[in-house]
Order: C-alpha cells, then structure tokens, then sequence
C-alpha cells in the first residue's frame, strides 16, 4: 500500500466518523434520527462511495477516490453544522424544539412494537387525486412499453429498460411511490380488517408493477419511501423485520441483475449474482470517479459547470461538452468501447469534472440543503401527504450517490408539484419561507 494509499483509506473512515459527529445534533433535534436528511446522505454515501473507494486505496488500484470522497463528506458534515447553528441563532421561537409538529420524535431501527398513538390516527388521506396522478404518471410510460414491451416480461430487458427515460419516469418514480406511502397510512387507519387488506393489496399491486419494470433503482426507491414514511410518521421496526427487509432486498436486487444478464451467467447464477451485485454496489461508482479524475483535467478541462447546460457550451467556446454518464462508461467497464452505456458519476463525480477539488464546496451547499429539508419535514408531520413528500425528497437527496445535480433538481421539482396536488397544501408555504430564511430550527 502506498502512502496515498493508506491516507485514503484512513481519510475516507475518518471523514465519515467526523460528519456523522457534526449531522447528529441536528439529526436528533428534528427528531428524525436515522432519516435525517443528513444521516441519510451518509449512510447511501458511505455504502456507494465510501467503501468501495477505501477499497481501491488499500489495495494500490487508486487513491484519488478515497480522498475525494473524504473531502466530500467531510464538506457535507460541515453544511449541515453551519445550517442548524445559524437556525438555532435566528429562530424565532425560544425554544427550538417548541415549533415541531406531529409526531415527538421519529421510529428507530430498533427492537420495539410499532409505536402508535394520536399522531398516526390523524394521519388521514385523499386517495383520489393520488390514485390520478399514479395514473397519469403509468399513462406517460405507457407509449414506450407499447413499443418496447413491459421490460420483465421481454427477451430483450436491459434493451426495454434503457427506453425508459426522461421526465415520464420520473412521474413514476414519485406518483407510485407516493401513492404507496399513502395506501400505507390509510391502512395503520382502518378499523376493519378487510379494509386494510385492500389498502395492502393495492401496495402489493405497485410493487408488481415497479417490478416488472425490471429496474433495480425503481424497486429499491418504492421500498425506501416506505420505511422512511414509516420511521418519520413514529413507527418502529422490529429487528427481525430489519433482517428479513435486508435479506428481501439481497435477494431482489440479486435476482434483477441475472434477470437483466442471464446469458452471462454460465451456469453459475448465484456466483454471478453475487459478483455483481457487489461490483455494482460497492465499485462501479469509486471507480467511475477514478476514471473521471484520470481523464480530467489530463484529457478534457474541466468543464466548469457546463455539463448542466450543455446547449450554452458554444456559446463560450465548449461544443463538446458530452453526456458525462455515457462519456466515461467504457473507460469503466472492460470491453465495453464499442458498446453503449450509462456509469452515473454522482454529484461526486460531477463536483470533479467540474470544478476539480473546487467542486468540494458543493458539498457545503447540499449539507445546508439537508439540514433545511429536515427542518421542513420536521415541521410538516402532520399529514400524510406531508410525511410521504418529505420521504420523497429525502431519498432523492441522499440518492445524489448517483442522481446528478440536473436530476436532482427535475425530481425536486416533481415532489413538490405532487405535493401541491395530492392533498391541500395548507401552511406549506409560509413554513417554506421560515426554513429558507432559518426561522425554523426544527
């Protein structure tokens, strides 16, 4: 191991340690524990970036990752600090803790019965204008799976998958979601027992259709929105269901990638399931960056902000600016120059490719990002629709491991129009504007 090597790994560790220090006074101050905001950005962080780049530097593949991720993380800690001490200086309410709504504290991971009580049984829900608008969201994918075919269900289901692009699915992955988490609620409220079945059936419904989608992220956000909601709304979660979610999930995801590579397989699935799936976990995306840090600025400049706007590139000069995802896939995957792919950069990779080690400083601004939104669901956690926007958003911005800023933004945007009309917003902008102006501490 070389010493860039070892300062990587042992940097990359104590960057995480350091930031989870400095998210936990707001993270236990919302009253949102593991599904801050901030301590959800970490934990995605530390699983997609964080492991698999102290990988590549203890073994001497690459340092470069490692310390990027590091300064990364620890520029993400310091934004959300900043954000919640300046909340608590300018709140306008004595007492920080005095202005949270709903539910006193979020669910743990813990052992322990479900938590019930008041907060949940108000938690009432409009299914109408929901169930409309998982309609029109299944309505725009479903020219694409007309010409296509429904992805699960082709011979071709990576090729299926790959037409499943652009703003239509991004309705899908908020509307089904969203209307899950919904169904969810109106379901710990029904009294009679068959009521509650239907509720979980139509659960059960959008997950078959998430499902056959064959889209590994699409399963893995519908079920992610659902233990947030869950957790945030007071609910806890018992160890063995812990266990037996975990091994799901294993299994699910596992399951997808021989589905979506079966012919290369050979014969060994389970071998080839596991490989992959750590590879595609753990790896790709440390070594995407890697890939980046060689061919930028040794190959290409950097593209200062430009791969956010592509068409204003010739304007300054810049008519090359390209698709990073797609640009830099075959310097990731081996014997793939001739083939078309997409290796998502991340936030990370695109603070690089931009700005170099300036791009560190993005990460103050998405920590003060974090710290803002979990003020806002802090305070908006007595409605249903509030609490399942708010577990939308939060995932979204933990999953900028792999969502780049220009989907960040586009996904942002269709949390919030869902928001508006899946139940009546009251109050929802009047506490907007005290959470950009640090009037709400929690």
């Amino acid at each position: 191991m070389t010493f860039l090597g070892l300062l990587g790994a042992v940097g990359v560790a104590g960057a995480f340690g350091a930031a989870g220090v400095l998210v936990l006074p707001a993270a236990r101050r919302h009253g949102l524990g593991l599904v801050h905001p901030g301590s959800a950005w970490l934990a995605l962080a530390g699983v997609f970036f964080g492991l698999g780049s102290g990988v590549l530097a203890a073994t001497g593949e690459a340092s470069g990752p490692a310390l990027y991720v590091a300064g990364s993380v620890a520029a993400f800690g310091i934004g959300v600090w900043a954000s919640d001490r300046l909340a608590i200086s300018r709140s306008d309410i004595g007492n920080p803790d005095a202005s949270m709504s709903g539910p006193p504290r979020a669910g743990t991971l813990d052992v322990g019965a479900p938590r019930t009580g008041p907060a949940i049984a108000a938690l009432g829900t409009r299914r109408g204008a929901p169930v409309i608008l998982a309609a029109v969201a299944i309505g725009a994918i479903v020219p694409v799976l007309l010409d296509s075919g429904i992805p699960f269900l082709t011979s071709d289901i990576t090729g299926a998958r790959s037409e499943l692009v652009g703003l239509p699915i991004q309705l899908v992955r908020v509307a089904l979601p969203g209307l899950a988490g919904l169904l969810l609620f109106d379901a710990l409220r029904q009294v009679e027992r068959w009521r509650r079945r239907v509720d979980l059936a139509a659960i059960l419904a959008v997950a078959g259709f998430v499902v056959a989608l064959a889209s590994r992220y699409l399963v893995a956000e519908l079920a992610a929105v659902l233990l947030i909601a869950w957790l945030v709304a007071g609910r806890r979660i018992p160890a063995r269901a812990v266990l037996a979610i975990a091994l799901v999930a294993l299994i699910g995801f596992g399951g997808i990638q021989i589905l979506r590579a079966y012919d290369r397989a050979g014969g060994n699935e389970l071998g080839f399931a596991v490989s992959r799936t750590v590879n595609r976990i753990v790896l790709v995306q440390p070594r995407t960056l890697a890939a980046l840090q060689r061919a930028i600025p040794a190959d290409q400049p950097y593209f200062l902000g430009l791969t956010w706007v592509h068409r204003l590139g010739p304007l300054v000069g810049r008519d090359d600016i390209p698709n990073l995802g797609y640009w830099i896939y075959p310097a990731v995957v081996e014997g793939t120059q001739d083939t078309a792919g997409y290796a998502a950069p991340g936030l990370i990779g695109e603070g690089w490719a931009n700005f170099g080690p300036a791009g560190l400083a993005l990460f103050v601004v998405l920590g003060v990002l974090a710290e803002r939104l979990g003020a806002l669901v802090a305070i908006r956690r007595s409605s249903g629709v509030d609490i399942v926007a708010g577990s939308l958003a939060t995932l979204f911005l933990a999953r900028t491991h792999a969502l780049g800023l220009g989907g960040l933004v586009t996904l942002a945007g269709v949390v919030l129009a869902w928001r508006i009309l899946a139940g009546p917003p009251a109050g929802l902008g009047g506490a907007i504007r005290r959470i950009v102006t640090w009037r709400a501490a929690s």
